[in-house]
C-alpha cells in the first residue's frame, strides 16, 4: 500500500526542497500527472502506458495492483463507471527525494460532464480525493512508477453501493490490498 497521506519529504525544509529538483525535472513530473488523467479520459492506454514504469504500483480505491499491466488492466475495467467524467489534479506540487525520485501531491477532482437524460443535473463535482504521485528518471526520462488515490468522497448521485462509498473514503493505509 502506498498511502496518500501527505508524506514527511513535504514538510522538509523549504530551502531544501527548493534546491532539490530542477524547474525542468518539477515541470516534467507534473506534466506526468496532468497527462495520467488527459491519457485516461481519452483512452489512451498506449500513452498512459509509456509514461509508467515497469513496476508502476496503483493504490487506488478501485485497488491495488503492482506492475504497469496489471494497474492498466484495472484502469481498463473501471472505464464504464468513467463514461461523462472529466479528471483533473488540481493544486499539484513536486520535491525531490534523498534517493534521486520525486514525489507530487495533489487533489484529484472528477466532473460529470454532458447530457444524461433523467439522470443528475450536468456539470456535477462526481468526486474529489488526495493523490500522491511517485516518479523516478530511466535513461534521462522521468516515468510514473507509483499513483495512490485516497480520501475519495463521492457525489450521492453517483451510482455506486453505499458500502463501496465508505470504501472509497478510506486512507491507502486502511484499505486492503489483496
Amino acid at each position: 500500500m502506498i498511502s496518500s497521506i501527505v508524506p514527511n519529504g513535504y514538510f522538509g525544509s523549504w530551502e531544501k526542497i527548493q534546491t532539490s529538483l530542477s524547474a525542468d525535472d518539477q515541470l516534467a513530473c507534473l506534466n506526468l500527472v496532468a497527462r495520467f488523467e488527459w491519457c485516461f479520459d481519452a483512452r489512451n492506454f498506449d500513452a498512459l502506458a509509456g509514461m509508467l514504469t515497469d513496476d508502476f504500483v496503483l493504490d487506488h480505491v478501485w485497488g491495488y495492483r503492482e506492475g504497469r499491466d496489471a494497474a492498466l488492466a484495472l484502469l481498463r475495467e473501471k472505464l464504464p463507471i468513467n463514461d461523462g467524467l472529466r479528471h483533473a489534479s488540481l493544486n499539484p506540487t513536486v520535491y525531490g527525494e534523498e534517493d534521486g525520485t520525486a514525489v507530487a501531491l495533489s487533489y484529484l477532482l472528477g466532473v460529470l460532464v454532458g447530457e444524461d437524460a433523467g439522470g443528475p443535473q450536468r456539470p456535477i463535482i462526481a468526486g474529489e480525493g488526495v493523490r500522491v504521485d511517485r516518479f523516478r528518471k530511466e535513461n534521462g526520462v522521468w516515468r510514473m512508477t507509483a499513483c495512490a488515490v485516497d480520501q475519495m468522497w463521492v457525489h450521492s448521485s453517483f451510482p455506486i453501493p453505499d458500502a463501496e462509498r465508505a470504501h472509497y473514503r478510506l486512507n491507502a493505509a486502511e484499505r486492503p490490498t489483496a
